[in-house]
């Protein structure tokens, strides 16, 4: 199994803003023409993960408890950057089904204060989640 074809990379942000001002006006351009009806009218929706950059995601491919420290999901960054204290939310199926803290971040029994996209890590979660291999873990936004 390769990693050909795995990795997503993130939406361009003036790629974004691109088809929303293509979307906006051809919908301005059916409103001048008088196809003003409520059918005509499409909302454009804009991800706020995808217009900042703020989508740190990762991947869990595995889960198990270490005595004495905790919860442990292995898996690998999908995007983004994971940092030691950033705040998760665990999201099954693209519901969110638990929110936690990140404790610690090992590579190949290596420390880490922070991991990045496309590296394979463990994540040490605070307190119980429930949490199962394909579930995806999310960096919770800061205001």
């Amino acid at each position: 199994m390769g990693w050909f074809g795995r990795k997503r990379d993130p939406q361009d942000v003036n790629e974004t803003l691109r088809r929303y001002n293509e979307a906006e006006s051809s919908r301005l351009a059916a409103l001048a023409a008088g196809e003003s009806g409520a059918s005509s009218y499409a909302p454009v929706v804009v991800s706020a993960a995808v217009s900042l950059g703020s989508g740190a995601e990762f991947s869990v491919e595995d889960v198990f408890t270490i005595t004495g420290r905790g919860l442990v999901a292995t898996g690998h960054v999908t995007d983004g950057i994971l940092r030691e204290g950033d705040a998760i939310l665990v999201l099954r199926e693209g519901s969110s089904i638990g929110e936690s803290e990140i404790d610690g971040i090992e590579m190949f029994r290596k420390r880490a204060k922070e991991v990045s996209s496309g590296t394979m890590a463990g994540l040490l979660l605070r307190g119980k989640v429930d949490v199962a291999r394909g579930d995806v873990i999310r960096v919770v936004a800061s205001a």
